[in-house]
């Protein structure tokens, strides 16, 4: 087999910086692409700020417009001065109004009966209609508070009006009676007229929203009306109700339906400095398409925020690039040819790394699994191929490991392969220690009884269902299986890993099991079981032959919980606790005395204690 050549490290930076110096050209273009880009993006923020700034200030004197005229409506009903029921002086004070250039575009007064009675003020012609049953709330809440400031409803789509419209709306009350209500319309439609006219050849896509994603004024808004809104009126039975203004998602602007996944930039210092505050910048990239999103919330109107706008999209910036594509042909060239070169190269010599970092990032997220693990291919260059061979090494060592442990853990508590694993030798013998802990015993009711009436299999398969619910609880709470004696299980809780709550844990096992037992059913049959607990010091550690070894806790503790599990036969119970795990309870109140045993080799007697009937489930 003939060997392959390698190469150092060092080699292969220095093929890669002989080709460096060409990315001079790409460095000069991307430096003066940049700029103009900046440049570009500097002047439309600019110029959007002008923009919403107007608006801005248009809507702030509209709204301020009209809430004097309402208050001065009051405060001429207040005093006497006008009065509702004066027909001839009521229509020469609307007549009046009409002729100061106010801003509404209708207003007028609601009786009490829903009819509302006002007037258009640019040929003061006569209004009469019957308002919906929604529009009515603005004069019942009136009647309800008394007397009170000017109010604003939410803007919506008015189909009477046939546009986007917002009531505001004040009590009028003389001598504390209710006289009506004085309401006028204000067209937020002129909102999209004031952004768009005058920018019919500049770039953007101008936009109002309310409440989060509600568009109040957007160039396809008197399209979405005539369309949309129309068919709304022809099918259902809204002919004279208000209808919600279009969403971002229902105007048809795919980026202001997207706005909210925008990435909100930085705004640059020469932009900055001129621009108000307030002033948001973002960017959107949607199905390969860049746009420039620039926003400005205001928040001290009645139906805040509101969020003015204007969106441009990659056609701006066309025109800065079209200035610089004669002057970087050459450059381009020169660029495009050493990508070439630097593409090929490092695709040859990067490979390795690339598979490396691959096997790298499955062995993090997967584990180590035999079957989809192979060994990775050597590499020419010398470091790369060590760093292979020492990488496939691993792999094999850490399957080896891990086939172990799984091993281990069919015989053995998990904590305790992984302490013999660490221990770094191979005598499987860990030190025994003594500690305080918590034994839990449990047993299956009229097991030999059971036994008798089973062929062998039905048995192994019984058992083998109930072992594997009972073990799952008890290592859910902590504790390590020691022994699987016949039909019964000794589990202890603290003997090899520390566990605070120990006697709470082993109680909270016991339930847990006599739950599981007393609701389901093991390969068809149904058990009884019962569990004694008790807490004391014992011996952890592992005795047998030195060929064959079993890891187990001794000492009376463990006996005695034995014996508690075999008391519930006589106390009819379920569960028995002693005294000794009744004063480590972190709630001793969740247990009841349930009688007293003389235990052997003690000279007083042994308070037992069981669940009460609300806490064994």
């Amino acid at each position: 087999m003939v060997k392959k050549r390698r190469y150092s490290v060092l080699t292969v930076l220095l093929s890669g910086f002989s080709i460096t110096s060409v990315l001079g050209v790409g460095i000069a273009l991307y430096v003066g692409l940049g700029a103009a880009f900046q440049n570009t993006r500097n002047l439309g923020v600019m110029l959007s700020d002008l923009d919403l700034t107007s608006v801005q200030r248009t809507m702030r004197e509209r709204m301020d417009s009209v809430g004097e005229r309402s208050r001065w409506v009051a405060d001429q009903v207040a005093q006497g001065t006008l009065d509702p029921s004066d027909q001839y002086g009521w229509d020469n004070t609307m007549r009046a109004l009409a002729a100061s250039r106010m801003e509404g575009m209708a207003y007028g007064l609601i009786s009490g009966d829903r009819e509302f009675i006002g007037y258009r003020p640019k040929d003061m012609s006569e209004i009469r209609r019957i308002l919906p049953a929604d529009d009515m709330i603005f004069s019942e809440l009136a009647q309800i508070r008394g007397p009170g400031i000017n109010r604003s409803s939410f803007p919506k789509w008015d189909p009477f009006f046939n546009q986007t419209v917002l009531a505001d709306w004040i009590p009028l009350f003389f001598e504390g009676h209710y006289v009506g209500t004085f309401i006028q319309y204000l067209s937020l439609s002129n909102l999209s007229n004031s952004l768009i006219r005058g920018r019919e050849d500049l770039p953007g896509v101008p936009f109002v929203l309310v409440a989060g994603n509600r568009v109040m004024a957007h160039p396809r808004l008197s399209e979405w009306g005539n369309n949309i809104a129309s068919r709304l009126i022809n099918g259902a039975d809204i002919a004279r109700s208000p209808i919600p203004l279009p969403t971002i998602n229902d105007i048809g602007d795919p980026v202001l339906a997207n706005i909210g996944k925008s990435r909100a930039i930085k705004i640059s210092d020469d932009a900055s400095n001129t621009a108000s505050k307030n002033l948001n910048l973002s960017e959107l990239n949607l199905n390969g398409r860049y746009s420039l999103i620039v926003t400005k919330q205001i928040l001290d109107r009645p139906f805040s925020p509101i969020v003015l706008g204007i969106h441009f999209e990659e056609e701006v910036f066309d025109d800065e690039w079209n200035r610089l594509i004669l002057a970087s042909i050459l450059g381009g060239g020169v660029l495009l040819l050493s990508i070439i070169v630097a593409i090929i190269i490092s695709r040859h010599f990067t490979r390795p790394i690339r598979r490396f970092a691959a096997a790298a990032r499955a062995f993090e997220q997967d584990g180590i699994d035999h079957q989809t693990f192979s060994d990775l291919q050597g590499s020419r260059i010398r470091e790369y191929d060590d760093a292979i061979r020492s990488f496939n090494h691993m792999i094999r060592a850490v399957h080896d490991r891990e086939r172990i442990t799984s091993l281990f853990g069919k015989f053995l508590p998990a904590s305790i392969a992984r302490k013999l694993l660490a221990s770094g030798t191979d005598s499987g013998v860990l030190p025994p220690q003594q500690c305080e802990a918590t034994v839990l015993f449990v047993d299956i009711e009229a097991f030999t009884s059971l036994c008798e009436t089973l062929d062998p299999q039905q048995i192994v398969s019984m058992l083998n269902a109930y072992f594997d619910c009972t073990t799952n609880i008890i290592e859910e709470h902590g504790g390590i299986i020691t022994q699987f004696q016949g039909d019964a299980i000794l589990a202890v809780f603290n003997a090899f890993d520390e566990l605070n709550d120990h006697a709470d844990a082993a109680l909270d096992s016991a339930i847990a099991i006599q739950h599981a037992v007393n609701t389901r059913q093991f390969d068809g049959l149904s058990l009884r079981c019962r569990c004694g607990v008790n807490t004391g010091r014992m011996i952890a550690g592992n005795v047998g032959a030195s060929a064959r070894l079993s890891f187990t806790v001794h000492g009376d503790a463990v006996n005695t919980a034995s014996r508690l599990e075999r008391e519930n036969k006589v106390l009819g119970t379920r569960i028995l606790l002693s005294d000794s795990t009744h004063d480590q309870l972190s709630d001793p109140e969740r247990v009841v005395k349930a009688g007293t045993i003389q235990l052997r080799g003690r000279h007083s007697e042994t308070v037992l204690y069981t669940c009460r009937p609300q806490n064994s489930r």
